[in-house]
């Protein structure tokens, strides 16, 4: 998608402080954290919405992005 923020940092058209990649799945710190240690975790592939993730990799995602929340990438 071409005016994705997401779909561009996944691409590195925009840089960002990665703390985790594979080549399906993305982290990242965000750039005005509420907290900290405050990270997104996403999909490199471009869905809509949560609800547009097959449950497949929606399930991987979770698993994911709990395993960066418990600090075990």
């Amino acid at each position: 998608m071409d005016d994705c923020i997401f779909c561009k940092i996944a691409k590195g058209e925009i840089p960002s402080s990665k703390i985790y990649e594979d080549e399906k799945y993305l982290a990242f710190v965000d750039i005005m954290p509420a907290t900290r240690g405050h990270a997104l975790v996403i999909a490199k592939e471009h869905y809509s919405t949560f609800l547009d993730i097959p449950k497949k990799e929606l399930s991987e995602l979770i698993l994911l992005t709990q395993k960066i929340a418990n600090g075990g990438y």
